[in-house]
């Protein structure tokens, strides 16, 4: 079943196949990864169920042709889940190895092994299945991973004011009476005293008029 058409033009058309061939090879290598680790830290990883599904799914988009199919979604889960078990598996084996137990006698007696592997997986261990079959869904369908595509403030330009402000100098609010808000002034004010210039140019005297001289009208 498929959700779109395949990806825009210009662009390889993908095949099937070859995605879930891809998807295959990542997690066969992550299940490897999944198997050292666990043995040498003698834990389950949650974070390698993120990047093994996350990678399981990005192997099927690209190779599918990005193209967001459903089918190939739920091929990519359940890889997804399989490298994780067989994760698991491995580190099993080479915990018994380990213990000096010969490799051909191991698989001789796998039925043994697998009765025990319930136990090695534990309940933990089949929530990081669950996590990895989620990440690579979403993945093997384009989707955005988790935590990513937050809207970020945009970054004042260079030499530029910051957005929201305009530059240059603001004009003065007035009132519905034409009076200046508080806090802006009409001009420079007005020097008074000995040192006070010419009248200014808007015809405001700052200095008291001067008496008249006796006998003058």
């Amino acid at each position: 079943m498929t959700v779109s058409g395949a990806g825009g033009p210009g662009q390889r058309p993908g095949s099937p196949g070859m995605a879930v061939l891809a998807g295959f090879g990542v997690a066969v290598a992550g299940a490897v990864v999944w198997g050292l680790v666990a043995y040498v830290t003698k834990y389950q990883l949650g974070l390698l169920a993120v990047v093994l599904g996350y990678g399981v799914g990005a192997a099927v988009f690209r190779a599918g042709g990005r193209d967001k199919n459903t089918g190939l979604a739920v091929a990519s889960a359940v890889l997804a889940v399989f490298g994780c078990a067989l994760g698991s598996l491995l580190a099993e084996i080479m915990i018994l190895r380990g213990h000096g137990i010969p490799l051909g006698l191991i698989m001789s007696h796998l039925d043994v092994v697998l009765q025990e592997y319930p136990s090695a997986v534990g309940g933990l261990g089949l929530v990081f299945w669950v996590i990895a079959a989620l990440y690579g869904y979403r993945n093997a369908l384009g989707m955005r991973a988790w935590g990513r595509g937050r809207a970020r403030r945009p970054a004042p330009q260079a030499g530029g004011p910051f957005p929201g402000f305009a530059a240059g100098p603001q004009p003065p609010v007035t009132g519905s009476d034409g009076s200046l808000s508080p806090g802006f002034a009409a001009g420079p004010p007005p020097v008074t005293g000995a040192d006070a210039g010419p009248p200014a140019a808007n015809g405001f005297d700052p200095s008291p008029p001067a008496a008249p001289e006796a006998g003058t009208p």
